[in-house]
């Protein structure tokens, strides 16, 4: 059942990205034209200014856009008239909730992906090309291990606390529909008040490691080089990412399973 969901949900997201994508592709191949062109006319030049303006837009509305694609498709599930269909499917709640974090991340990564290669024609397209792949040959040729290890860190950090994200914003969405209007408002506001304890949980935790391993904190200051003590940082972060979320995500699960308010 998970495949078919899966296979829904993307259905769902993927008819507003690709257009998206598509736009991207085309701003940044007009961006490359008019880049080419600038130094002919003053038009071109003006034109070329706006195309770039435009070209930074459409890589924000990517990232950002798809984040809120994602949400936007939960709460439709959930906290609208959609909910009855969702309500009637023969699937766990927790499956409905794990379809929407495969798909949040996978189009994510799609999206960033777009991104990338849009960089690559901008690149090649303005003759960057040598320049740009020495650039990073030469920058993974020198590259000390714990480098390499905080970049993997970084990456990981990254797609957890994308996950987190989402679980936050499920969360709100499940709390602000058990109200019977202004579903929305209440789902925000809601977020608000999680995101405030949000916050207060990374910082109180970081705060009792401190006191209770005080040693250990010192250790990172006098015996860790560097980029180690940041390395050992972004672990933790990791772990309190992945337990604040493991907790986050079963509250979801019960209030839709036990909760769920289609009124």
């Amino acid at each position: 059942m998970l495949g078919k969901l899966l296979k829904y949900d993307f259905k769902n997201l993927y008819k507003t990205l690709l257009p998206i994508y598509l736009i991207t592709i085309v701003i940044t191949i007009l961006t490359v034209i008019l880049n080419n062109l600038s130094d002919t006319s003053n038009l071109f030049a003006t034109l070329n200014v706006l195309m770039i303006l435009s070209y930074v837009v459409i890589l924000m509305v990517l990232v950002v856009g798809t984040f809120f694609l994602s949400i936007r498709d939960f709460y439709l599930d959930f906290a609208t008239e959609r909910g009855y269909l969702t309500n009637t499917l023969p699937v766990k709640k927790s499956t409905i909730i794990t379809s929407k974090f495969i798909t949040g991340v996978t189009t994510m990564i799609t999206s960033i992906v777009v991104m990338f290669i849009s960089i690559l024609i901008l690149v090649i397209g303005n003759g960057e090309w040598s320049s740009f792949a020495s650039g990073i040959a030469n920058f993974f040729k020198d590259i000390p291990t714990d480098a390499v290890v905080m970049l993997i860190l970084i990456t990981v950090l990254m797609i957890v606390a994308y996950i987190s994200g989402l679980a936050v914003c499920f969360l709100s969405i499940a709390l602000g529909q058990l109200k019977n209007t202004n579903k929305l408002g209440f789902s925000f506001l809601a977020y608000i008040v999680i995101y405030i304890i949000y916050e207060m949980y990374f910082t109180f935790s970081l705060a009792l490691i401190g006191v209770i391993s005080p040693d250990f904190v010192r250790s990172l200051d006098n015996e860790v080089g560097a980029i180690a003590s940041v390395n050992i940082l972004f672990a933790i972060l990791i772990g309190l990412v992945i337990i604040i979320t493991a907790i986050i995500t079963p509250i979801t699960n019960y209030i839709l399973k036990n909760k769920l308010n289609l009124e």
